[in-house]
């Protein structure tokens, strides 16, 4: 698990830190609450760790931010407050603190609630992948992709970054289910999702949209590198035997449209709708194809 540390005493938080790390927990701080927002909407924590006061607002208020601002995100937050504190328990709950600990910290306990916090975390990201993810791929599921879709053009515009995507279609799908069976077409879309994953990098994003069609966002990536990629998928998918479930092995192809993200642009739609757009060009054009989008429409 990975631990986010909240208290503005920098001896106070080196000191955890280092006790956690001993634990074997991967560790980073913030000293405010504002700091701790911030860093939990860039980077990925499973449990963040609150003092009940910190340089400009209050535990209790931290929390609420957090888990108002969590999104899709589950964080099991711990706060912190002092032993005199003896009446304040349903408002540090009610507020979205998960749990809190009694300062001083006693190490055992803390060793053994963030044990019961990684079930917890745990189950949540069991839960959340069976949410997000499509069944028979392990790919993103529609709304999950779109979600993942939003930040990225978010990130993109915020840092002035490349950002392209591909749409792709497994062609002439119904020939693979009727010719030899549902199953097989089923072996084609995951060997379609594996050959992707194998070629795309950590930080792209593949989704299955629907039936045979799929996405992938490029982050930092120009149009030029993008519509490379995309060709080297369409040629290793070509390559790529299929066996049915009869012991028949069979090839497929696929159709690629390729657009980029345009200056102005804040919301996906459009970049999409351009490789979609490319993606029923490749097809009309014979299939088996990649095709960027028309450079009319380039920003």
């Amino acid at each position: 698990m990975r631990i986010l540390v909240v208290d503005d005493s920098r001896m106070a938080r080196t000191a955890l830190c280092q006790q956690l790390a001993t634990m074997g927990y991967e560790t980073a701080w913030a000293a405010g609450g504002a700091d701790a927002l911030a860093r939990v909407q860039e980077e990925a924590f499973d449990v963040v760790l609150v003092d009940f006061k910190v340089e400009d607002m209050d535990g209790v208020e931290v929390c609420w931010h957090l888990r108002a601002a969590q999104g899709a995100k589950h964080l099991y937050l711990m706060l912190m407050i002092p032993g005199s504190i003896t009446n304040q328990f349903f408002e540090v709950v009610e507020n979205g603190a998960d749990e809190f600990l009694r300062k001083p910290l006693d190490w055992a306990w803390l060793r053994a609630r963030l044990l019961a916090a990684s079930r917890v975390v745990d189950m949540q990201r069991e839960l959340e992948r069976l949410a997000t993810t499509d069944s028979l791929t392990g790919a993103l599921n529609r709304g999950r992709f779109m979600a993942r879709a939003a930040e990225e053009v978010m990130r993109a515009r915020r840092y002035g970054r490349d950002l392209s995507a591909m749409m792709l279609d497994i062609d002439f799908f119904k020939r693979i289910n009727d010719t030899h069976g549902h199953a097989a077409g089923d072996e084609a879309i995951r060997m379609n999702v594996r050959t992707t994953r194998h070629l795309i990098r950590q930080c792209d994003v593949l989704g299955r949209l629907g039936g045979e069609e799929f996405a992938v966002l490029l982050p930092e990536t120009a149009l030029p590198g993008a519509v490379l990629l995309a060709e080297r998928l369409r040629r290793s998918l070509a390559v790529t035997a299929v066996k049915a479930p009869d012991g028949a092995s069979f090839t497929f192809t696929v159709s690629i449209g390729v657009s980029t993200l345009h200056k102005g642009e804040d919301h996906i739609d459009p970049m999409l709708a351009r490789a979609d757009e490319a993606l029923y060009r490749a097809k009309r054009s014979g299939r088996n194809r990649v095709l960027p989008e028309e450079p009319a429409t380039a920003g």
